[in-house]
């Protein structure tokens, strides 16, 4: 799973975002959260996620926490 979100370059780009506005101070609390939220929908949009849950999570035979991601066709 790990190796996954690390090949994503979206994912990566928001991380680095993150971590360098954390680290220069140039974030404040709340910034710092919206960008956290960014990277939460980044997360949620792609399969990794959705199929990351599914495989180690026990979820209910019908679970409408989240939307599965639409399947490539």
């Amino acid at each position: 799973m790990v190796k996954q979100l690390e090949a994503s370059s979206a994912i990566r780009a928001i991380v680095a975002e993150i971590a360098e506005g954390i680290a220069a101070e140039k974030l404040s609390p709340f910034d710092a959260m919206l960008e956290f939220c960014k990277l939460c929908e980044a997360l949620r949009s792609g399969d990794l996620m959705f199929d990351w849950h599914k495989s180690y999570l026990d979820f209910p035979e019908i679970c409408n926490v989240c939307t599965p991601p639409a399947k490539k066709q």
